[in-house]
């Protein structure tokens, strides 16, 4: 009798699914070929031993699930079951309890009736999610904020996604990502945090809601070349926050930014202090960036605490201080940041979100690089919205994470990028007009009183 936990749909919906065609292996276990379309089949499971390859998968992916309290795992692919049953294996002493999703349902109910699941299929710790229904994942998906969830994808059956769900084989990809960034910056990002922690910094606390007022948010993409000049312009007008990609070139220019963020733990991060380091100029930090950027820095510093960090959340609560949404990258941090501080009439430039004319960044930045090849990733929409641009999986998230705001939002975003990525919700203009819409905008003594609570803040920071 089949475990009565599982959500197993019984009739596919899709047609045109791929095609799941079982066969026996050289060690006589099953194994299983897919044929989408006209296009070479590919295997599940290894042809000859699809154990032993099993085990190889489930103790890579496990390497590091001890280090964290892990509630739940997620796997996305049942195939023929032996990387599951191996998983299983291996995290007996955990206990935890593991779902299993897969879209393919009819070549799901092809292996069920093979026998190939019955050594798992009533395990109690065990749950089968089968479904065509996106709804179904985004319900399951929604209840991860709940608890700790390490989140395994068997990508040979990724690959075998019908092309509806693509939308759901994106999810789990940004998704896995993130946690795998999340384990390897680990036990740095805990340092920085003890680190930048040990004395008070001031936060968001410190400043007053910034009503009205425009912000220009610059980023380091290459497309910034577009409207660097401008950027003089536009300051009297709008306050100019920035990446810390970008300042050396913005001081380059003769160009001040009124705030400049910083998030990346690593010590590649003293890099961006190079050539301008000003005294004045505030910095907002994430409480896990590199401990040393803190340290150097003369000018008035504010730490910043990020949502889904427990030690900065807690610590957040502790001091009544409003949590940031990071969304992956210091462009998103900094967005979130305008937000907070009460910014309006947003507009990004730089934030190419693609790899545009095949460079990294703008030219005169550290991190700038140009391929010779194609660089790679996937096309999407250019920023005229009929061209396309390459934008690899990082650069997708992000995108994403701010088409997500801007859902979320009745404001108008502006993003006078002039090149990239085209990000659905935000209204794409030329600089130029943007800066004829805030031109009636005189931000003299907003910056004023800015810039008064942050040195303020700073200097009582340094008596106590």
């Amino acid at each position: 009798m089949i475990n009565r936990k599982h959500h197993i749909e019984r009739v596919d919906s899709l047609e045109n699914s791929p095609r799941m065609l079982l066969e026996k292996a050289k060690n006589e276990m099953w194994t299983a070929s897919i044929q989408i379309g006209d296009l070479s089949p590919f295997f599940l499971h290894s042809r000859y031993d699809p154990a032993s390859e099993a085990v190889r998968f489930a103790t890579s992916q496990l390497s590091n699930i001890e280090k964290d309290v892990v509630e739940q795992i997620v796997i996305y692919g049942v195939g023929c079951g032996h990387h599951i049953a191996a998983i299983l294996e291996q995290t007996l002493d955990l206990q935890v309890s593991i779902e299993v999703w897969e879209t393919n349902v009819s070549g799901f109910l092809e292996v069920e009736r093979s026998g190939a699941l019955n050594p798992i299929i009533n395990n109690s710790r065990l749950m089968l999610v089968v479904s065509t229904d996106l709804h179904v994942f985004a319900d399951r998906v929604k209840m991860w904020q709940e608890g700790r969830v390490h989140v395994i994808v068997h990508e040979p059956s990724l690959r075998a996604v019908p092309q509806q769900l693509e939308s759901l084989k994106g999810v789990l990809q940004n998704y896995q990502m993130q946690q795998n960034s999340a384990i390897a910056h680990r036990e740095l990002m805990q340092d920085n945090f003890k680190r930048n922690t040990l004395h008070f910094s001031p936060s968001l606390s410190t400043f007053e809601v910034i009503d009205s007022v425009p912000a220009v948010l610059i980023s380091a993409g290459p497309s910034l070349a577009k409207t660097l000049d401008l950027l003089p312009s536009a300051a009297e007008h709008c306050l100019l926050g920035a990446v810390g990609t970008v300042v050396p070139l913005l001081h380059s220019k003769g160009i001040r930014p009124d705030f400049v963020v910083m998030t990346d733990p690593h010590p590649r991060m003293l890099e961006q202090l190079v050539d301008w380091e000003m005294e004045d100029i505030p910095l907002f930090f994430l409480s896990t960036v590199y401990w040393e950027v803190v340290e150097k820095y003369r000018g008035p510093k504010f730490i910043l605490f990020q949502n889904g960090d427990d030690a900065a959340e807690k610590l957040a609560l502790l001091r009544k201080e409003p949590l940031v949404q990071t969304g992956g990258s210091v462009a998103t941090t900094l967005f979130s940041l305008a937000r907070l501080l009460g910014l309006h009439s947003i507009c990004l430039v730089g934030q190419d979100l693609a790899y545009t004319n095949n460079h990294s960044h703008v030219e005169g930045t550290h991190l700038h690089h140009q391929w010779e090849m194609q660089a790679k990733g996937k096309e999407v929409i250019a920023f005229d919205g009929y061209n396309k641009v390459v934008s690899p999986r990082n650069l997708l998230l992000y995108k994403k994470w701010f088409e997500e705001q801007a859902r979320g939002s009745l404001e108008t975003f502006y993003n006078a990028t002039e090149g990239g990525a085209y990000i659905e919700g935000f209204k794409h203009i030329t600089f130029l007009d943007y800066l004829k819409i805030v031109e009636g905008y005189v931000v003299k003594q907003a910056r004023e009183s800015f810039h008064r609570k942050a040195t303020s803040a700073a200097r009582t920071d340094s008596e106590a």
